[in-house]
């Protein structure tokens, strides 16, 4: 199974989309197929995700996968954009690579995981990796994910794509342990360039948690796009996708793109 994918002028401006825990890169068909016609799109699936289920998720590997894509392109500009997981991974590429990275959208992807959020995401996770062992509760997550694709305003074929490409409760316990004590605010503090904090405005952890990366990091802009939750860029994709457009456009120029 493939575990990339990439549309749009080869020559063109980069956007890297790097997806969230239990999914695969399918979470960014509505962005791909948006955007695709000004920029180089890219969305690869992460360890333990996708067409790599077969391996078992790793911080370290995630990174990498990311900065492959970065070491193969001759494009003068090159964004990141994650959601959830994929944010906190794009923060790490970033700090590692702050010449080859223009720009960075970070969605669902605010909060710091220490402490008593630390505690329970550590407990949850090891809750979600159990429940994997049983095929009824696999079925029944993967039933209640796909309901719930259907309710937001993406197309069938695209709410299909994202239950076909996979979706994992195991990688979502495993990805989750890898987040707790993962300092953000170190990350973007590393990292010169410009960060967009890019949050639902019904998501009650990370859109408040923004304002204190914001506070943390001069550097770090925040926009909230209402009437959406955690999953932001499905829920109000032509919102979502505006924002990543916009910033983008804006990182490329600043670049001389």
């Amino acid at each position: 199974m493939d575990s990339v994918d990439r549309m749009g002028p080869p020559g063109a401006p980069m956007i890297v989309f790097i997806h969230g825990a239990g999914i695969s890169r399918k979470l960014w068909q509505p962005q791909l197929e948006a955007l695709s016609d000004d920029f180089r799109v890219v969305a690869p699936d992460l360890p333990g995700h996708g067409g790599r289920v077969s391996e078992r998720f790793d911080f370290p590997v995630a990174v990498e996968t990311v900065e492959r894509h970065l070491a193969e392109t001759d494009a003068e500009c090159v964004v990141l954009v994650g959601q959830s997981l994929g944010g906190y991974v794009a923060s790490e590429v970033a700090a590692r690579n702050p010449d080859r990275v223009s720009g960075l959208v970070l969605s669902g992807s605010s909060a710091e995981y220490h402490g008593w959020l630390g505690l329970k995401t550590a407990v949850s996770s090891l809750l979600f990796r159990l429940g994997a062992r049983s095929r009824w509760i696999r079925n029944r997550f993967v039933a209640s994910m796909h309901d719930r694709l259907q309710s937001r305003p993406i197309t069938d074929q695209q709410a299909t794509a994202i239950v076909d490409a996979g979706i994992s409760l195991d990688a979502w316990g495993q990805s989750g342990r890898a987040l707790v004590g993962f300092s953000l605010s170190d990350r973007l503090s590393t990292y010169p360039g410009p960060v967009l904090l890019l949050n639902g405005a019904d998501d009650r952890l990370n859109r408040p948690a923004a304002s204190d990366r914001r506070d943390d990091v001069p550097r770090v802009s925040t926009e909230v796009v209402a009437d959406a939750g955690h999953t932001v860029n499905l829920e109000r994709p032509r919102a979502y996708t505006e924002h990543v457009r916009r910033f983008a456009e804006t990182c490329c120029e600043q670049n001389g793109a």
